[in-house]
């Protein structure tokens, strides 16, 4: 189910070639994030197929050894936001929010401590 957010925080998105990826897709697995800090289940993964590189969240990846494979489409699309504007939440993953901005269409990543909760919708 949707869920409305207002962005209560300025985000300027701060990947501008994000990693995409198709279910099947193999990555080299690099670094993981602090599973005690503010970004937990995280890892550093490069493509094998278009070789960007980029944060992955582990939840969608079949790890063996060195590499992993993504059992899910996934890109890391962040979107830009300022105060004000009305977001709808449609998936969550390790504190970040898929979003659509209707006002211009736009969809991406955003991080869940720049918005609060407004209603279901």
């Amino acid at each position: 189910m949707e869920q409305v957010y207002i962005v209560v925080e300025d985000y300027e998105n701060s990947n501008a070639d994000p990693i995409q990826l198709n279910a099947g897709d193999t990555v080299k697995l690099g670094e993981k994030s602090n599973d005690d800090g503010p970004w937990a289940n995280w890892i550093y993964c490069v493509s094998e197929r278009t070789g960007k590189a980029g944060w992955t969240p582990v939840q969608i990846l079949q790890m063996n050894g060195a590499t992993g494979t993504a059992t899910t489409d996934y890109t890391a699309e962040e979107m830009t936001v300022a105060v004000g504007d009305i977001l709808y939440a449609t998936k969550e993953l390790n504190g970040w929010l898929w979003c659509l901005r209707e006002a211009d269409n736009q969809r991406g990543w955003v991080p869940k401590n720049c918005l609060c909760h407004a209603e279901k919708r």
